[in-house]
C-alpha cells in the first residue's frame, strides 16, 4: 500500500499535451502572450512548471546554500519570534503595552525610536512633533528602565531601530540592563538612513568608526547582540522590485563587511554582527522567493570572504509592507498583512512584524495592535506552519524563481560594485533611478487599474466613514519628556580621553550608568562637522495619488454641498447598459465622484433632459457595440445641444470606422478598460476646480 501508485488509469499528460489544448482554448490568441507574466523584477514566469524545469540540485534544510533555512528542523524547533512594534511614545505607557503584549503571546521587543532619539537628541534639546511621537522617547537609561520594567531582556530579544547614531543609545540600553546577556540588535544602517533621508549629519568613516566601536564591544560582552544592521524597508516603500530590494541590502551589507575588516573585524566576527530586516510585499510567490534567495546570496557573499559554515546563516527578520497599505477601506489592510505574514512563515524568517491595519492613519490602537500580533500567532498555533519544515522546498515554480530571482539580485548588486559600491551608487543616483524607474512602471499598473488595490483605485466603497485619526498631543508630549529628562539626567562630562573600539563603548555604558543622556554620549563619539547628502529615495505608497483625489473630492463636497459630479446616460433596459455602466461607476467613484445612476432612457432626448437636471458637466454614454451606431451620434448631439458646455463621453472603444462621425456628432472621447484610470480623473478634477 505504501508504494501504491493511485488513478494509474489515467495517463499522466505530458507538457507539450497540455500546452496543445491550452492553444485549443485560446482561439488564436497567441500562447506566450496570454500565458506568460511579466514582473517588475525583470522576470518571465511560466504558466505551468514540471520537473523537466528542475535542472540543479535542491539542498537540504541546514546545509549548503541555506536557501531552505539555516536550521535542519526549520521551524519545529523554534518557530520565529513575533516581534511587534509598540505604539508609545512614553516609557511608562510603553511599557505597560510591552508587559501586556507578553502575556498574550509577544516573545520579542521592537523598538522604534522617536525622531529625537534616533538621532541621539535629548529629548529637551529637540523639538515638539519629535518627541514621543512615532516612536519610543529614550534620552536616559532611566527610559529604558521604565520602557523595559520586568522583562527578561535575557531571554526576550529586543531590537532597536536608530537613525544617524547609535552608540549613545546603545550605552543607555545596556546600562538599563546591566548585568544582561541581551539577545537581538541594534539596526545601524548609515547607508540605509542616506538613502532614505537623502542625508547623512557625519562622515561615513566616522560612522564606520562607531560600528566598529559597537561590534567590538558586542562581540565581547554582548555576542548576541547585533550592532550592524542592514534594513530594506525604505527601498521597499519607494516602490523597489525584489530584486534592487535585495541587490541593495547585500551591496550595503559588504560595504559593512569592508568597513569592519578593514578596522580590524574577520569576517566570522563582522558577519555575527550583521541583522537584516526585509519587507513582506503583496507578490506572494515573488515575496517567498526574496526570503528563501536572501539567505542564499548571503551563504554566497561571506563564502567569498572565507566565512565560516556558521557566519553563512543570515539573521532575517521581516516586516509587512508600507507601500500597499491604503486609508481608504483601511480593513483591507487587515488581509493584506495576513497575506504578508504568511509569507514569512513559508519564506522561513526568524523574528517578524505585522503592521496594525492603521498605522498609516494614527497611532495603532488596542484592537488593530491585538489583531496584527494575534495574525502570527494563528499561524503558528492555529495553522501549524511551524509544523513543517520548509513548506515551499521542492516546489517546482517556487524552487525556480527563487533562483532566477536570485541571480537577478546578484546582478543588480555587481553593478552597484561596478558603480563602485553602494556609497558610490547612491551618490551617483543608479539606485534612487533604478528604483524610480520600477516605481513608475508599477504606477502605470495602478493607474491603469492593471494592478488593483481593493477600496482605493478599485471597488471603492463611497458611504464608508474614516477612521478618526485622532489629535497629536505634541506639545504636552515635549513638555512633559523634558521636565523628566532635564531632572534626570546628569553632566557627567563624558571624555573618552582617546579611547576607541571597544573601550569607547566601556566609558559610555559606564557614562550612562551615572546619568549622562544620549546627547553628551554621542557628541563623544563623534565630533565629525563633516556630513554627506544624496537625493533621497521618492518613499510614498502605491496608490497615495488616487487617496489625494477622493480627500479632494470630500474637501469639494463639504464646501459645495455635493461632490464632482458624472452623468451616466446609460440606455435601453438594463440587461443592455448595466455592464458599462457600473464599469464607469467604479471607474469614477476612486475618484471621489458622485455617479449619477439612472434607470435607463429611451431616447436620446430623454437622456439630454435628465443630465441637464442633475447639474453634471461630464456625461458617459452606456450602451452596447451594437447600439453605438445610432445612441451615440443621437445622444452626443442632444446632450450638446441643450449644454453646449457639456463634454460626453462613450463607454467603451469606438470602432475606428465610426469614431470620427461619433466626434462630429458631439463625442469628445471614450473612456474603456483601456484608458488611464488617474490621469482621467485628475484632468477632469482639474478642470472643475476641485484640485489645481
Amino acid at each position: 500500500m505504501k508504494n501504491e501508485k493511485l488513478f494509474t488509469e489515467f495517463k499522466v499528460p505530458t507538457y507539450e499535451e497540455w500546452k496543445a489544448e491550452a492553444v485549443k482554448l485560446l482561439k488564436g490568441a497567441p500562447f506566450e502572450k496570454k500565458m506568460y507574466t511579466n514582473t517588475p523584477e525583470g522576470i518571465t514566469l511560466k504558466p505551468i512548471y514540471c520537473q523537466a524545469d528542475m535542472n540543479f540540485d535542491v539542498s537540504l534544510p541546514g546545509f549548503d546554500d541555506y536557501v531552505r533555512g539555516t536550521k535542519p528542523e526549520g521551524a519545529k524547533g523554534s518557530p520565529w519570534k513575533v516581534s511587534q512594534e509598540i505604539a508609545e511614545g512614553l516609557p511608562e505607557k510603553f511599557n505597560a503595552s510591552l508587559i501586556d503584549a507578553l502575556s498574550k503571546g509577544q516573545n520579542s521587543v521592537e523598538i522604534v525610536l522617536d525622531c529625537a532619539s534616533a538621532n541621539a537628541v535629548d529629548a529637551d534639546k529637540s523639538e515638539k512633533g519629535k518627541v514621543a511621537s512615532g516612536g519610543l522617547s529614550a534620552s536616559t537609561a532611566k527610559d529604558f528602565e521604565r520602557a523595559l520594567a520586568g522583562v527578561d531582556t535575557s531571554a526576550v530579544p529586543v531590537n532597536v531601530y536608530v537613525e544617524s547614531a547609535a552608540a549613545g543609545i546603545e550605552a543607555i540600553l545596556f546600562a538599563a540592563e546591566r548585568g544582561k546577556k541581551l539577545k537581538g540588535g541594534i539596526f545601524f544602517d548609515p547607508l540605509g538612513t542616506l538613502a532614505k533621508t537623502g542625508k547623512l549629519s557625519r562622515s561615513l568613516d566616522c560612522a564606520y568608526n562607531e560600528m566598529f566601536a559597537l561590534c567590538s564591544y558586542n562581540i565581547k560582552n554582548m555576542p548576541d547582540f547585533g550592532a550592524i544592521g542592514v534594513d530594506t524597508m525604505a527601498y521597499s516603500s519607494a516602490g523597489a522590485s525584489a530584486v534592487e530590494e535585495l541587490g541593495a541590502a547585500f551591496a550595503t551589507a559588504v560595504a559593512y563587511i569592508r568597513a569592519m575588516m578593514e578596522r580590524g573585524l574577520d569576517i566570522d566576527a563582522a558577519a555575527s554582527m550583521i541583522r537584516f530586516r526585509v519587507s513582506l510585499g503583496s507578490n506572494f510567490f515573488m515575496e517567498i522567493a526574496k526570503l528563501r534567495a536572501a539567505k542564499m546570496l548571503f551563504a554566497k557573499i561571506i563564502g567569498e570572504f572565507g566565512g565560516s559554515e556558521e557566519s553563512k546563516k543570515i539573521r532575517l527578520g521581516a516586516r509587512t509592507s508600507i507601500y500597499n497599505k491604503t486609508v481608504y477601506d483601511p480593513y483591507v489592510n487587515i488581509l493584506r498583512a495576513a497575506t504578508e505574514a504568511f509569507e514569512g512563515a513559508i519564506g522561513g524568517v526568524d523574528s517578524m512584524t505585522v503592521g496594525a491595519f492603521d498605522e498609516i492613519i494614527r497611532k495603532p490602537d488596542e484592537f488593530s495592535s491585538r489583531i496584527a500580533r494575534n495574525q502570527q500567532i494563528i499561524l503558528q498555533e492555529e495553522c501549524a506552519l511551524t509544523d513543517v519544515i520548509d513548506p515551499a522546498g521542492g516546489s517546482y515554480y517556487v524552487e525556480n524563481l527563487t533562483r532566477e530571482l536570485a541571480a537577478k539580485a546578484w546582478e543588480f548588486f555587481v553593478k552597484i560594485e561596478s558603480e563602485g559600491g553602494m556609497l558610490k551608487a547612491l551618490e551617483s543616483g543608479f539606485v534612487q533611478d533604478a528604483i524610480a524607474k520600477t516605481a513608475a512602471a508599477k504606477k502605470k499598473l495602478y493607474d491603469t487599474r492593471r494592478s488593483s488595490v481593493v477600496g482605493t483605485n478599485n471597488y471603492a466603497n463611497m458611504s464608508e466613514k474614516l477612521l478618526d485619526k485622532g489629535e497629536c498631543k505634541c506639545a504636552e508630549l515635549f513638555e512633559e519628556r523634558s521636565k523628566v529628562v532635564s531632572s534626570e539626567r546628569a553632566d557627567v562630562g563624558v571624555d573618552l580621553k582617546g579611547a576607541a573600539g571597544a573601550e569607547a563603548i566601556a566609558e559610555l555604558v559606564s557614562a550612562a550608568e551615572k546619568g549622562a543622556g544620549i546627547s553628551e554620549l554621542q557628541s563623544a563619539v563623534c565630533k565629525c562637522a563633516d556630513g554627506l547628502s544624496v537625493k533621497p529615495l521618492e518613499i510614498r505608497r502605491a496608490v497615495e495619488h488616487f487617496e489625494a483625489l477622493r480627500k479632494a473630492s470630500a474637501e469639494f463636497k463639504e464646501k459645495n454641498g455635493h461632490g464632482p459630479k458624472v452623468f451616466l446616460a446609460t440606455m435601453g433596459p438594463l440587461v443592455q447598459h448595466k455592464i458599462r455602466a457600473d464599469f464607469i461607476r467604479g471607474f469614477f467613484e476612486v475618484g471621489g465622484f458622485e455617479v449619477v445612476y439612472p434607470n435607463g432612457f429611451a431616447t436620446a432626448e430623454d437622456a439630454a433632459k435628465a443630465f441637464k437636471e442633475s447639474g453634471a458637466k461630464y456625461a458617459v454614454i452606456c450602451s452596447t457595440d451594437d447600439t453605438y451606431p445610432e445612441l451615440v451620434p443621437s445622444v452626443s448631439k442632444a446632450i450638446k445641444e441643450i449644454a453646449p458646455e457639456s463634454v460626453v463621453y462613450m463607454a467603451g472603444i469606438p470602432a475606428a470606422e465610426l469614431e470620427e462621425g461619433f466626434k462630429a456628432a458631439g463625442m469628445d472621447g471614450s473612456i474603456s478598460i483601456k484608458s488611464n484610470n488617474y490621469e482621467t480623473l485628475k484632468s477632469m478634477l482639474a478642470d472643475l476646480g476641485v484640485i489645481k
